[in-house]
């Protein structure tokens, strides 16, 4: 069994902090669409001193006009690890006596909520100039994989930061989401890419070149997937290259009738440094069947 890498960063007004080789466990969803991406994150036996650094200057409600970020990165020392989550700390909360366990909640573009601007266009501008804008406004990249040509004529915004992905979104058929450090644009129900007729496929990384990962046993697939109304539900060991948005190829030997391509919308990770716990729960759309 390959030897799981998993810790986490801090980053607050006075410093970045890295914590690893300590007990920890927690949980992650990241969503393609409006719904923030969340994370819960508990860590045990912490230093006195961390623990009521954590507990006290980590709260959103305390100096409010700081931003404290967590990043979340799991893996593998042999196959690799990556970031799964990026977000803004909400609360962190010790809890218990003898084995003392730091409870961390935090969220994706949380800290933007409180940030009002105002933000103004006055020539016509395309849709993936808008996305640029606002991806630079929030201090992110940008990932545009739309057909959208739309021209836009003005922009009068006035409202918190975070909300500058709802009104990008008013002005396309398109998906445009915040995930970890980066702006996603995405058509809405596309059919699978053209690497669906391809050779692109592959048991191994993420499909930014145009590939696609196939998911089966020999790729960590647990169990047996679960159909569902708009597509498929299935598990697999933690993997850090899959995405909200990637395409995948499902292939299972226990559920064949369910083996297709699917575009995930919602990616859940469970995670422990110590326990069993080391798996992403997928469910992906399959457009081309609800369609039919």
């Amino acid at each position: 069994m390959q030897k799981r890498i998993c810790y986490i960063e801090i980053s607050a007004p006075s410093g970045i902090k890295q914590i690893k080789n300590i007990a920890l466990k927690g949980s992650v969803s990241r969503r393609m669409g409006s719904v923030a991406a969340e994370a819960k994150v508990s860590v045990a036996n912490l230093a006195k001193d961390d623990i009521e650094y954590l507990s006290t200057y980590m709260s959103s409600y305390v100096e409010p006009d700081k931003r404290k970020q967590i990043a979340i990165y799991a893996g593998y020392q042999d196959s690799g690890y990556g970031l799964i989550f990026r977000g803004d700390i909400i609360q962190a909360v010790p809890e218990g006596v003898k084995d003392i366990w730091l409870n961390i909640d935090a969220k994706t573009n949380y800290f933007n909520r409180q940030n009002l601007i105002t933000y103004s266009v006055t020539s016509p501008v395309t849709t993936k100039q808008m996305a640029q804008n606002v991806a630079n406004q929030l201090g992110v990249s940008l990932s545009w994989k739309s057909k959208s040509q739309k021209i836009i004529d003005s922009i009068n915004f006035v409202g918190a930061k975070a909300k500058l992905i709802d009104e990008l979104n008013k002005y396309g058929d398109f998906v445009a989401f915040l995930d970890n450090d980066v702006l996603k644009v995405v058509d809405k129900d596309e059919d699978a890419p053209a690497f669906q007729n391809s050779q692109s496929e592959t048991s191994a990384g993420n499909n930014s070149d145009g590939s696609v990962k196939l998911i089966n046993l020999s790729s960590g697939l647990i169990g047996v997937p679960q159909a569902t109304e708009y597509g498929a539900k299935f598990k697999v060991l933690l993997d850090p290259t899959l995405n909200p948005s990637d395409w995948v190829k499902l292939e299972s030997e226990k559920f064949p009738a369910i083996n297709d391509y699917y575009q995930i919308y919602s990616l859940k990770y469970d995670f422990s440094s110590r326990e069993k716990n080391f798996y992403c729960e997928i469910e992906g759309k399959n457009y081309k069947r609800n369609k039919k």
